[in-house]
């Protein structure tokens, strides 16, 4: 059930919108964010990378913004992850040149650096710009998404390679209404915080970024290309993530009916990763939960994650972490991540 004040809230003309509402020549311009007031900032007449700190309070990783109507935004570029989504009306933009038109309920996702301008939106247009640190989306979001880290990198890398060149990525409004109520409930915690909202927040862009997984798999599955490859892969990764401790690229390969070779370069071509790296990956991985939430010694990890050769589990985890597991384990924090 949709909050009226809400919704009144985001309906009604802020000063700035008042100010170019019905104006026949638009300024050209960017936002500037600045005490939760919009500014005008500098004219620019090429496309410019727009700083985090334009945005972004020294301490917050997720902003949330109502798109300025009644201007028209010129090309520019974001240091961080954007989302554009439409609460009502319609969205026009123009992402490296093309057009993309956005309906009530869709949802775009924009990657750091795509040039793209947006045309300016009439009273009805309501957009909401999600706007997110890139070290947030790495740590607190990507890495969390579905319990299955392989599986959520591999979900990025499959949407982003279908176009690598413009890496931008359209979500239509779904079956349901779910993805609109979560966001809605996003936005009540940010605009009227209360006890916890920041931990709220946090969990609702875990469920905001779920389903726009889910959205992507049931469109994903009426394309027209194969899904054979996507399927066999997202089995791979998931009997890696269960046998990481045990499995080797012989066993696994023969699990699935693979030469090892075969599925070297399977993993190498849609992942960016061997099956040695990967398995890496998992074991350090869970070797941070260990580190985390026991009091077992260093030793004692190594090997109930899977590592014989000590020395080189002590590589390993410097490599990745850039510090010991007695330093990691010294130095971590165990406060939940600030918005």
């Amino acid at each position: 059930m949709v909050n009226s004040i809400l919704d009144k809230q985001l309906r009604e003309l802020s000063d700035f919108e008042k100010r170019y509402s019905g104006t026949a020549e638009q300024p050209r311009h960017y936002s500037h964010l600045e005490d939760s007031e919009l500014t005008l900032s500098n004219i620019l007449d090429k496309p410019s990378i727009v700083p985090v700190d334009y945005f972004f309070k020294p301490d917050q990783n997720v902003v949330f913004l109502k798109h300025p109507r009644f201007i028209k935004f010129t090309e520019h570029r974001h240091s961080f992850i954007e989302m554009n989504y439409v609460y009502s009306g319609t969205c026009t933009q123009y992402i490296n040149g093309k057009e993309v038109i956005l309906k009530e309920g869709d949802l775009c996702l924009l990657d750091t650096n795509v040039i793209h301008g947006i045309e300016s939106a009439s009273e009805n247009d309501i957009i909401i710009n999600i706007m997110i640190r890139t070290s947030y989306f790495d740590s607190a979001l990507i890495q969390r998404l579905s319990g299955n880290d392989l599986l959520t990198d591999f979900f990025v890398q499959a949407i982003y390679q279908q176009k690598k060149d413009s890496r931008y990525i359209l979500f239509p409004k779904g079956q349901n209404n779910r993805l609109s109520e979560i966001i809605f409930q996003a936005l009540e915690e940010y605009f009227h915080p209360q006890l916890c909202s920041n931990e709220a927040i946090n969990s609702y862009m875990l469920l905001i970024f779920t389903e726009l997984l889910r959205i992507y798999n049931s469109f994903s599955k009426n394309k027209e290309e194969p899904t054979f490859k996507k399927a066999i892969i997202s089995d791979i990764l998931s009997y890696m993530e269960q046998n990481y401790q045990t499995m080797t690229l012989e066993t696994t390969a023969e699990k699935f009916h693979f030469h090892p070779n075969h599925l070297t370069r399977l993993l190498k071509t849609n992942l960016g990763k061997t099956f040695i790296e990967l398995s890496h990956q998992l074991k350090i991985k869970n070797t941070c939960t260990l580190l985390d939430n026991t009091d077992l010694t260093i030793d004692q990890i190594a090997n109930r994650v899977g590592y014989t050769n000590i020395t080189f589990f002590y590589k390993s985890f410097k490599k990745i972490h850039g510090a010991t597991p007695a330093e990691y384990r010294k130095k971590t924090s165990k406060s939940p991540t600030r918005l």
